[in-house]
């Protein structure tokens, strides 16, 4: 197996790079999926902001503001300072600085109109103060209404704080108690790296057989060209597999052997991301045939890859993609292989409709293999009749 060969020693001469290659978007996909897990939400919890508190009014009103701003954020006083002020949001040691201006106490309770009352100023680009100008309006209407209806400013304060918050009871109706298992996020980062890697590592491999010189070589052969092209497909493949495997024992070693083998759906997830290995070997193979030249690899990979990972639910979640950008993802086999993830995160036990999706989403993916596996070989042909 002369080509199959050939393509060993490609790869061994290549295989510090390779390493380095693996190591280095290894290590961003884990960081991607460390940081993902510390930032899940926080569900139905209020976010408390660190708020610098200014009082130039000094009333029994700006009092009962202060004390509601506490109980519910981090608040801390603060000198009527301009400059101070700016230096706190500057370096962001607070998030937004509330002042509350002389004769606030004598009309934020009467009839009218009563907007900007109070002073906000935030960090650039922050949006928590809307959050927190709600609670305000909130507090301040409710006090009103009981003022009007003949409660002092003291019970109409109590009044109001002493009303009942919402509450959120989760109904646990998929099996998964509300809780997205944190393995998930290896297996939906697992595309940038499969399509990195292997575009990248075919891509040096089919540059060497491109050259001149191993052009007539390989022409020359009495082995026929479907021959050769199965064997160049058999080392990507093995190659391919190997990184496979490889992220699966990173992921063992992350989330613990036993903990991931014993995970509802595990078997699907394996399943799924092998499919996608070999999505993404099609994908290398189908690159390889348009790249001419060494230099043009990482050029064209990183794109590719960025704009796949972005556009197919990898680095943005597939619920918050536009419409637009889904109905184009969907004829990306990305977006299948995301889709399924998602499904299979929401749900412990599947029902015969979801297990129809499973194998929905896999035959997809095949399909855009098959196809862009027949593309690569349409130009090997074309390229190898026309000399090109």
């Amino acid at each position: 197996m002369t080509v199959f060969n050939g393509c060993l020693k490609i790869i061994k001469s290549k295989l510090g790079i390779i390493i380095m290659y693996f190591a280095i978007f290894t290590g961003i996909s884990i960081a991607m999926q460390l940081n993902n897990n510390e930032n899940n939400m926080e569900d139905f919890r209020s976010k408390k902001m660190d708020i610098a508190f200014v009082d130039c009014d000094k009333s029994e009103i700006s009092e009962y503001i202060y004390d509601y701003l506490h109980a519910n954020h981090n608040v801390k006083r603060m000198k009527n300072d301009k400059s101070l002020l700016q230096e706190v949001l500057y370096y962001s040691q607070e998030d937004m600085v509330i002042k509350i201006p002389k004769g606030f106490g004598e009309t934020a309770l009467k009839d009218g109109k009563t907007d900007n009352l109070i002073e906000i100023t935030q960090q650039p680009g922050s949006y928590g103060y809307i959050y927190v100008e709600q609670q305000l309006d909130r507090v301040l209407n409710s006090m009103r209404k009981y003022v009007k209806a003949g409660f002092s400013k003291e019970q109409a304060y109590k009044n109001t704080v002493s009303l009942k918050k919402s509450s959120v009871n989760l109904m646990d109706i998929n099996g998964n108690g509300g809780d997205i298992p944190d393995f998930v996020n290896m297996f939906r980062f697992y595309p940038y790296l499969a399509i990195t890697v292997i575009c990248t590592v075919v891509g040096m491999i089919l540059v060497v057989f491109r050259r001149k010189e191993i052009t007539r070589r390989m022409n020359a052969s009495a082995v026929s060209l479907k021959n050769q092209n199965f064997q160049i497909l058999l080392i990507f493949i093995i190659f391919g597999i190997v990184i496979w495997l490889l992220s699966l024992v990173i992921a063992f070693f992350m989330y613990g052997r036993m903990d991931l083998l014993r995970a509802p759906n595990i078997s699907i997830y394996i399943l799924n991301s092998f499919v996608m290995t070999i999505t993404a070997l099609a994908i290398a193979y189908f690159m390889g045939m348009l790249i001419k030249k060494a230099n043009m690899i990482s050029l064209i990979v990183t794109p590719v890859s960025l704009g796949i990972s972005f556009m197919s639910g990898v680095f943005v979640p597939l619920s918050m993609l536009g419409s637009t950008v889904k109905k184009i993802a969907r004829f990306i086999p990305v977006y299948w292989y995301e889709d399924l993830n998602d499904m299979l995160s929401g749900f412990k036990q599947l029902s015969k409709n979801q297990l129809n999706t499973v194998y929905t989403n896999l035959l997809l993916q095949l399909l855009f293999a098959v196809a862009l596996i027949g593309g690569a070989l349409f130009i090997v042909k074309y390229k190898r009749e026309f000399q090109v």
